[in-house]
């Protein structure tokens, strides 16, 4: 079986290993797809704040797949199913895992790609609570977004106590987090996010979806909005907080998705003496994932993925050339890349 790891920064191997046994309790599922995420990326780049290559581990952490085999102990599954992969585990056993919180496990948490292997590979065991179950004509290059659409979903399912349809909402950053942000905060919540990004091509594609663009924050601050506003911070990069932070116009809410660098620091006198709310927002539960994989069926958000997705699938054996494109800046405003069957 062949798989793709990251054995030093800026290099990939596309090895070979025996396919994975399929114990009593698990599902054997085929890989059709692998989204190469930001933190693949970080990660390739040698900028992910917590985690440098080698890890020893295979790659990969947004995926999708059909269902080959299922152990006689595993329920839930049969031949034939398409699943989405949920690729965090925690220990199962901690109060935040009780309450289906693993994305916060403190005891164990893991990912796959990064800490478990990961997708990027022909074929996967897991246990079935490893899985979402997709609708039998799901579209899977669309719904090989179902991981990142997530985030999304979790990050703007924790403002809980404002009607978002009733005061302003900017999403920082028009990457594939910021857009899925965009479309949660839209399509499922029907409010009317303004974006703030700066990259040419990617306000093409966010202005054809319909929403409104500003190049920066302070463009977004002249507006003198009626009320403040909560926002959805997706860059991680610093200056983007610093400039929310001292905005005349103050958000009540920032929701932090992006991640930051280690050290990173903020003016604490700003946010008391505005009375400002950081929440901050990581990865998700498998309540989001399913509610997220039925999401992704809504035609207005189906057609909105299927614009951000690079138009070539490459192959495993096409691996670096993957992962060159998807951090060349060069995606004709596309975001994703997929790896696996053209």
């Amino acid at each position: 079986m062949k798989f793709v790891e990251i054995t030093a920064v800026n290099e990939i191997n596309v090895g070979d290993v025996a396919a994975p046994t399929l114990a009593a309790n698990q599902v054997m599922v085929d890989i059709k797809y692998s989204g190469i995420c930001g933190s693949d990326m970080h990660f390739f780049l040698g900028h992910h704040p917590s985690l440098k290559p080698p890890t020893g581990f295979i790659q990969g952490h947004e995926a999708v797949g059909v269902v080959s085999a299922v152990g006689e102990q595993a329920q839930g599954f049969a031949v034939g199913d398409r699943v989405a992969i949920n690729p965090l585990v925690g220990c199962g056993e901690c109060f935040n895992c009780l309450d289906n919180l693993p994305n916060i496990c403190r005891v164990s948490r893991k990912v796959m790609g990064f800490r478990l292997n990961g997708t990027m590979c022909e074929q996967m065991a897991v246990e079935p609570a490893q899985l979402i179950k997709l609708h039998p004509q799901a579209d899977l290059r669309v719904a090989a977004m179902i991981e990142p659409f997530a985030v999304g979903h979790h990050a703007v399912s924790l403002v809980k106590w404002r009607d978002l349809t009733a005061l302003p909402v900017i999403v920082t950053g028009g990457g594939t987090i910021g857009v899925v942000t965009a479309l949660v905060l839209k399509y499922l919540y029907s409010a009317d996010p303004l974006i703030v990004e700066k990259d040419p091509q990617r306000i093409a594609q966010l202005e054809g979806m319909g929403f409104r663009v500003y190049g920066s924050v302070a463009e977004v601050d002249v507006l003198q909005l009626r009320q403040r506003p909560v926002v959805f911070e997706c860059t991680g990069y610093y200056p983007v907080l610093e400039a929310l932070i001292a905005a005349q116009r103050k958000p009540e809410q920032i929701v932090i998705i992006g991640q930051y660098q280690p050290g990173s620091t903020v003016g604490l006198h700003e946010i008391m003496s505005s009375e400002i709310t950081i929440t901050s927002s990581h990865m998700y539960n498998s309540d989001d994932l399913q509610a997220s994989a039925d999401a992704v069926r809504q035609p207005e958000i189906e057609q909105a993925l299927r614009g951000i997705v690079y138009q070539q699938v490459f192959s495993l054996e096409e691996a670096a050339s993957a992962f060159a494109k998807a951090t060349s800046g060069q995606l004709d405003g596309k975001l994703k890349v997929l790896i696996g069957q053209p």
